[in-house]
């Protein structure tokens, strides 16, 4: 089976900003025939909390992760109870966070890197590239940054983004040879699952999603949400069909 999962969802359980209640999530994670969701909230929602509302929903598999600030922008860290990095300045921020992201077996994915970049020719609000004097004009120059090196993967289709932002995420991430994730990052139902990441095989549990993700070979997916799913990464197994609204297909071989 192709999984698929929309990796970057925030409920009111754990972000301030958002007003999309666990209840509503499910829901509409059944609707439209999702695997799981990676619920990444801004403060975090309790692990005991957390596994009780996971211990109702046996259809979807719920996966707890946080989507930490930083100077260089947001990371979605899986396998952290809390904020550990702190409030300095620049990459070591991120390396503190990769840090501790190692000791207990975690992930990171440098969430929408490239949000705000285009807002010139006056200023930019992207936290990679403040000055507006310097911003990357090609793919291979915003890939120098050393904030790639550090981080697992980097979030090429994000629901949030206009379009030029997850293209030029598209670009880089093909440039320094990773896959690419893909999520809505809602804070309501509109625009839920309009970010997916289809796996290869049956992804059941955090660990197996995990393993997914170090494996490789997941497709960042555009348009799921409205029956118009696009793969936009450079898996070659995911056909249309595999990512229909209300199912899914048996992955190619």
């Amino acid at each position: 089976m192709a999984s698929l999962f929309d990796l970057h969802v925030h409920t009111n359980q754990g972000s301030a900003d958002s007003g999309l209640t666990p209840d509503e999530m499910v829901a509409d994670a059944r609707r439209l025939g999702l695997t799981g969701i990676m619920v990444t909230e801004h403060d975090g929602w309790p692990r005991h909390d957390f596994e009780a509302f996971e211990a109702t929903v046996d259809d979807i598999v719920l996966i707890r992760a946080l989507e930490v600030y930083t100077p260089l922008g947001h990371v979605i860290t899986m396998g952290l109870d809390g904020h550990v990095a702190g409030y300095g300045d620049g990459v070591e921020v991120i390396r503190t966070l990769r840090r501790e992201v190692d000791k207990v077996g975690g992930f990171l994915i440098l969430a929408h890197p490239f949000r705000f970049l285009f807002d010139l020719p006056n200023y930019t609000q992207n936290m990679l590239f403040q000055d507006a004097d310097n911003i990357p004009k090609t793919a291979e120059e915003a890939s120098k940054h050393p904030v790639f090196e550090i981080v697992d993967e980097i979030e090429v289709v994000n629901g949030g983004n206009i379009e030029e932002e997850n293209r030029f995420a598209q670009e880089v991430a093909a440039v320094m040879g990773y896959w690419g994730t893909g999520g809505s990052d809602a804070h309501s139902l509109d625009g839920f699952a309009r970010g997916v990441t289809a796996f290869k095989g049956d992804v059941r549990n955090e660990a197996d999603l995990l393993e997914a993700l170090r494996a490789g070979d997941f497709a960042p997916v555009e348009g799921f949400h409205v029956g118009r799913a696009t793969n936009y990464g450079r898996s070659t197994w995911l056909r249309p069909e595999m990512v229909s609204l209300g199912g899914h297909a048996e992955a190619a071989g």
